[in-house]
């Protein structure tokens, strides 16, 4: 890196906005690497901050290099944590870091395209059930996406009582179990009270006076959508489906469905009756948040016909190729800031920060420092 492109210090006048016109920093020598070579110090003329090339980039304070494009591809194709570093040469925890740094930078490229996002279509919401820990603690991780674009608008994760028939010894570990996680609980209500408030906010963008969302008969999306306030309910049209209908693209659920689906055979952790479930839900969420990333700006739009131009589902949904190029083009080697992200959701931010509860778990989530940069 000849020049760097802000300064990282968050309290600078150059770290959101650096003048074409002035050269802000200056060469402070550099020092050798074994793993990167020769790497250049540099120093701000404004606050005076030291800092290198090797700050802005996506293997900052690693002392090991893993190929993040295959990590990428072998996340998205249902391979478990110990499968990727068998093939890598990789510790499982190695493994696990590189993943929760492609999770913020998957975080990251959402949260800015999503803000240049102008809403034209329906949207479709329903949650998917799976579960981290063990099957004592189930989860619905709630979804919303366009309905002809199947563009993935958001997510979050909803904690759940375990259902279904129990032995009696089933039974009186359930009670223990759940007596022993009384905290960090977020209900299927709230979970769907927030989306709504996501919704409400990415309408901001919009033109359209009100949007239309369709969702199951679930009893919770009824009453949070009953809560909300009549000014914000104008903007909102709710429209209820069976969830029993046959999943084809003409049932208005198609969207989630397809989804579901989808999530479900390419991340082995949420594959039915696997051995390769969520150990950690902030993990979980993180490897959901790349899967995000790759549905939406990656993996092309389901397109019959070999001449077509396979876009994007980002792109059906009105966001331009050139926007999405210009993120990609970095979303393997430089870093990004949670200072400099623009407008991230605050369920995408409990992400970033490792504040998502795990069932059982007796201390807090470790948070490196840089990550609050």
């Amino acid at each position: 890196m000849q020049q760097p492109p802000f300064c990282p210090n968050n309290e600078c006048e150059y770290h959101q906005f650096v003048p074409a016109n002035r050269i802000w920093y200056v060469r402070d020598g550099h020092y050798a690497s074994k793993v990167y070579g020769t790497i250049q110090r540099f120093r701000c003329k404004e606050c005076g901050l030291h800092f290198s090339s090797q700050t802005f980039s996506l293997n900052y304070g690693v002392k090991r290099r893993i190929p993040y494009r295959e990590l990428f591809s072998l996340l998205i194709s249902s391979s478990g944590i110990r499968d990727m570093g068998r093939i890598l040469k990789a510790s499982p925890t190695c493994i696990t870091n590189r993943i929760s740094r492609l999770a913020r930078q998957a975080l990251a490229i959402h949260a800015d395209l999503l803000g240049d996002l102008s809403i034209t279509e329906d949207v479709v919401a329903d949650g998917f059930e799976s579960f981290a820990v063990s099957q004592y603690f189930p989860n619905n991780i709630q979804l919303l996406a366009g309905k002809e674009s199947q563009y993935w608008i958001y997510s979050d994760y909803a904690h759940l009582r375990r259902k279904g028939r129990m032995t009696p010894y089933q039974k009186k570990r359930n009670l223990k179990l759940q007596a022993r996680f009384n905290h960090g609980r977020v209900t299927v209500y709230e979970s769907f009270e927030e989306l709504l408030r996501i919704l409400l906010s990415v309408m901001e963008h919009s033109e359209r006076p009100k949007i239309r969302i369709y969702t199951d008969h679930h009893q919770s999306y009824q009453r949070a959508i009953t809560n909300l306030t009549p000014k914000e309910r104008v903007h909102i049209d709710h429209e209820r489906c069976s969830s029993t209908l046959p999943r084809t693209v003409s049932n208005q659920l198609f969207s989630v469905n397809y989804l579901d689906r989808e999530i479900r055979k390419d991340l082995a952790e949420h594959t039915r009756e696997t051995v390769q479930f969520g150990r950690n839900v902030v993990n979980q969420m993180e490897r959901l948040a790349i899967y995000r990333a790759y549905h939406n700006y990656f993996k092309p739009f389901r397109i019959r016909g070999k001449e077509e131009r396979r876009y994007t589902h980002a792109e059906r949904a009105g966001l331009s190729a050139a926007s999405i190029q210009q993120e990609k083009k970095t979303f393997f080697t430089q870093r990004r800031f949670l200072s400099r992200i623009r407008g991230i959701m605050i369920r995408d931010l409990d992400v970033w920060l490792r504040c998502v509860a795990t069932p059982l778990k007796k201390y807090a989530e470790e948070l490196p420092a840089y990550v609050w940069a």
